[in-house]
């Protein structure tokens, strides 16, 4: 496939970058002339134009946004363009967002793969699934630490099809019984020392901490020391109010899944317990149980084909089998009616909410899971603005000191292209016109053209 004739050349005076990310229209730049490069991964300058750019603060209307190595080199209003000579989408007046960021993901396909699929093969659909998506960064939840250095090293290059992503290698658990590869147990404080060292050796950024609430003080604070003299950070899963509290003495970076799952509302203790947390960002995946209740309800929504986009013909049919195995054996999830409320608990503290989907779990495809997600939000009770804000500038937090999140000068040239406007009607993933990652174009039109 050539990539160039996919997208209409259309042309673009350049200028020098101004304070507000805009464009000083006294001084023309020469233009831009694509180099010969395999068209598959190309990131040479492209143009944005016509578009509305949406932040978190609010829209910015009808801009033509430029990309150059990788970054957005500028931001001003459209105008007619002429003697461009690089690669341009016509934006149409729909909405540019920044890549989408997902912070509890995972690499794996659900259900498994069947016997004989090739190494990496359940990543490299997860991937692709996940970018085609329109994520282009995240935060790996749970692997083996050679499957995560792989995929750190991995993710960074911009022509590599699948997010970038921070990874967490081993969870740590107080309750498990044995080691797996990405699950170890811990039962003394120096075991817990000598695992975490291990993660950070092996330059793993985050650690879960599982079933903190089985832990004596000691072998928590072994974990939380070893680990931050490692620059390892926390992540803390709680799904009780008992393993909330625990982990929350560890003051981790993140805490996880808040007991979506719960029927009643959160109780005022463990609300105010979360308040004190002054530099929490709290990860609650609403998104999962919207979506297997969808599939309850209407079985048929299961077989959706972008479920199985990038597997092979006869693995597509083995995943299909084992979604349609697990959705026989599920009930609508509990507590789903409470979640409203909860939702509007969580926002009423004040602290930073970030999406995760916990995609990869089962049911849950990484196809959609980002706008799965958003949906359960606004399904909630959150305005579109907030659940947008939550998978862009404040899951940007969590990946600390990460250029993404937002579109400005100098960020990541990291991009959805979405059908419309953004904030009005339900979130859908059929409205993604386009994808790109470090100006590496994914998706267009609609459909996946990367390799």
């Amino acid at each position: 496939m050539v990539l160039l004739a996919l997208l209409a050349v259309t042309g673009a005076a350049g200028g020098r970058q101004t304070a507000d990310g805009g464009i000083d229209e006294s001084r023309q730049l020469a233009a831009d002339t694509p180099p010969a490069i395999t068209p598959q991964c190309d990131s040479s300058p492209l143009l944005i134009a016509n578009v509305n750019v949406w932040t978190a603060g609010g829209m910015r209307e009808r801009q033509d946004v430029r990309l150059s190595g990788g970054r957005v080199a500028a931001i001003a209003p459209s105008r007619r363009q002429s003697g461009y000579r690089g690669r341009s989408l016509d934006g149409a007046g729909d909405t540019l967002l920044p890549g989408l960021i997902d912070v509890h993901l995972h690499f794996v396909v659900p259900g498994g793969l069947p016997a004989g699929a090739r190494p990496g093969e359940a990543a490299d659909v997860a991937g692709r699934q996940l970018l085609r998506s329109g994520v282009t960064s995240g935060r790996v939840h749970l692997d083996s630490l050679d499957n995560a250095r792989t995929l750190k090293a991995r993710s960074d290059v911009d022509c590599e099809p699948l997010p970038r992503v921070q990874v967490g290698g081993p969870g740590l658990s107080g309750a498990a019984a044995r080691d797996a590869p990405e699950f170890w147990s811990v039962k003394t404080a120096a075991d817990a020392a000598a695992k975490v060292e291990r993660i950070a050796a092996a330059g793993v950024d985050w650690v879960a901490l599982h079933n903190a609430d089985k832990w004596p003080e000691d072998v928590l604070q072994a974990i939380v020391t070893t680990a931050r003299s490692g620059h390892v950070r926390l992540m803390g899963a709680g799904t009780t109010a008992e393993e909330i509290a625990a982990v929350l003495r560890a003051r981790p970076d993140t805490l996880d899944y808040l007991a979506a799952n719960a029927e009643a509302d959160y109780s005022p203790q463990l609300l105010e317990l979360l308040r004190q947390q002054s530099n929490l960002v709290l990860v609650p995946t609403f998104g999962i149980f919207h979506r297997v209740g969808a599939y309850v309800d209407r079985a048929g929504l299961v077989e959706d084909t972008a479920n199985f986009e990038f597997l092979p013909p006869d693995h597509r049919s083995h995943v299909l089998q084992a979604a349609t195995k697990a959705l026989a054996e599920r009930t609508r999830p509990r507590g789903l009616g409470a979640m409203p409320r909860k939702l509007a608990q969580l926002r009423a503290l004040g602290l930073p909410l970030a999406t995760g989907t916990d995609a990869g779990s089962a049911l849950h495809f990484q196809a959609g899971a980002i706008w799965w997600e958003l949906e359960a939000w606004r399904t909630f009770g959150a305005s579109h603005r907030q659940a947008l804000t939550a998978a862009t500038a404040d899951a940007a937090r969590v990946l600390r000191g990460w250029d993404v999140g937002r579109l400005a000068v100098g960020q990541r040239a990291d991009f959805v292209l979405y059908r419309g406007d953004v904030e009005t009607g339900p979130f859908d993933a059929s409205r993604v016109r386009a994808v790109g990652k470090g100006g590496v174009l994914y998706v267009v039109d609609g459909k996946w053209i990367g390799p």
